[in-house]
């Protein structure tokens, strides 16, 4: 077993080139939920920052700060990056309407959860990958692309957009 100063060093080092990106971190007990979102996304409640850590990839203290404040939530911390340049394209988009990032990135039609609180899906391809925080092991996602963009966050636009114009979608059952 690492320190955890020592596993804060190895992130940091991972994350010290990304500053092209928006960071997030992300904690999970297994090593099989870690993988699972490496491999086919990140799901997530209304906001990506209810369930990840946005850092600074340059701030080692931020990083060893989450890793001390995140340690309950299991040894697996997940990385997941979204290039600066494809959230400012999409925020300019959706600046003056009630539209937010997380519904126009997601890959799936949100479903609601009990707590009736959204759930989105973002793509595996923001996920860099996981880091063991005991071992200190690093896996990297070999399809990490943070500047992913399909075609369903257009598609996702004109759907919200017509939301806004009080428009239903009675084939999923949701106003969204």
């Amino acid at each position: 077993m690492i320190k955890m100063s020592t596993a804060g060093d190895i992130l940091a080092s991972i994350l010290e080139r990304d500053t092209g990106c928006l960071l997030f971190l992300h904690n999970t007990k297994d090593e099989e939920t870690a993988r699972q979102i490496m491999n086919e996304g990140f799901q997530f409640e209304e906001q990506l920052t209810y369930s990840t850590d946005q850092i600074n990839p340059k701030d080692t203290v931020e990083i060893n700060y989450f890793l001390v404040e995140r340690k309950e939530y299991g040894k697996y911390t997940v990385i997941i990056e979204i290039d600066k340049a494809l959230y400012k394209k999409y925020n300019y988009l959706i600046e003056r309407s009630d539209i937010h990032f997380e519904e126009l990135i997601s890959l799936t039609l949100p479903v609601l959860s009990d707590n009736d609180e959204y759930i989105y899906t973002l793509a595996h391809y923001y996920v860099k990958g996981y880091l063991n925080n005991f071992t200190g092991k690093f896996t990297a996602n070999k399809n990490f692309n943070p500047a992913y963009e399909p075609p369903v966050y257009l598609e996702n636009y004109e759907r919200l957009k017509s939301r806004e114009k009080g428009l239903r979608f009675p084939e999923q059952g949701l106003n969204v």
